[in-house]
């Protein structure tokens, strides 16, 4: 092996390490997708059995029989949104190996091609001595991908874990405590897995877009005027959250309401906004809230904010 392979080897080592990103066709996620849908059919298939039978069917019993029927079809409804969401979270998490891996292989290529433009130099020790650092840095560069991409998995990580939790039985044999499930599916509404393990349903994929990028911001530090993932203020947070499903919010918190409708506490969805006058934060349901202090995390609902005054909740149109 060559002295300027040897100093290209390290990013190809990254890269195996790595992996591709890519799903073989059948993988788990893809049969759990298929199994789900099927699953989702019978739930349709027995609701509309049900109401017919409905018709026909009065007295205590049918009432019993009904009851039952529709505990059964709501957990159906659980049972698909838990896996569509841990098909989704599959599929984010090869996504970003893949982009990671793109780069690291657009880095052994600069670094080939920086090799090959010392032509013959690159046999001697002087064209060697060269071509260090150039390799050291396209090695930091890879490590730095590497490094971000483990960071940005970790929510994918948690959220897989906790789902697995709540939905895989418990030692016992009994059912998960079913307590975890504090919301309850609605119609329409998209499955959005918490940090805690509990399954929230936002009112659309808009909604949920904006929760998923909010809850995958946890940890970063709290930065006056920030809106990148590199540092957030209150407003530029959400702002950001809500450009990652295509809305536009104002940039200062107590003009966030303006892009919005007022709604109750009582029917607060994920993705509303609980706005002060100097504030605001992102409901993401089960009664939390997610918003940037030092730094971005998960805190319980509230209408207080220090000396600020409550200004409502607000639905993004």
């Amino acid at each position: 092996m060559s002295g300027a392979e040897l100093l290209v080897e390290p990013l190809r080592a990254l890269l195996t390490a790595l992996g591709t990103g890519v799903l073989a066709p059948g993988n788990p996620a893809e049969r759990l997708h298929t199994a789900a849908s099927a699953v989702d059919a019978a739930r349709a298939d027995s609701q509309a059995a049900t109401r017919a039978a409905r018709d026909g069917w009065a007295g205590t019993g049918g009432a019993a029989a009904f009851a039952t029927a529709e505990s059964v079809h709501r957990g159906m409804t659980v049972v698909t949104a838990d896996a569509a969401e841990f098909s989704r979270l599959v599929q984010t998490a090869a996504h970003k190996v893949h982009s990671a891996s793109t780069r690291l292989h657009a880095l052994v290529d600069s670094l080939e091609r920086s090799a090959a433009a010392l032509g013959d130099r690159l046999f001697t020790p002087a064209g060697l001595m060269a071509l260090v650092p150039i390799a050291a840095d396209h090695l930091g560069r890879g490590v730095d991908i590497v490094a971000r991409t483990r960071a940005e998995l970790q929510a994918d990580t948690e959220a897989m874990a906790a789902l697995g939790r709540r939905t895989a039985p418990a030692a016992s044999g009994a059912p998960a405590d079913a307590g975890r499930l504090s919301s309850a599916p609605v119609p329409g509404g998209v499955a959005v897995t918490l940090p805690d393990g509990s399954v929230a349903y936002a009112p659309n994929e808009r909604a949920a877009t904006a929760v998923r990028a909010a809850l995958s911001q946890r940890g970063v530090p709290y930065v006056w005027g920030g809106t990148t993932p590199d540092g957030f203020d209150c407003s530029g947070f959400t702002q950001w959250a809500y450009r990652q499903a295509g809305v536009e919010l104002p940039r200062l918190a107590q003009d966030q309401d303006t892009a919005g409708y007022p709604v109750s506490q009582a029917d607060l969805q994920p993705g509303d906004l609980a706005v002060w006058s100097g504030h605001v934060a992102m409901y993401i349901g089960n009664g939390q809230l997610i918003e940037a202090g030092d730094p971005v995390g998960v805190s319980p609902l509230r209408t207080t904010n220090l000396d600020q005054t409550f200004e409502g909740f607000y639905r993004p149109r």
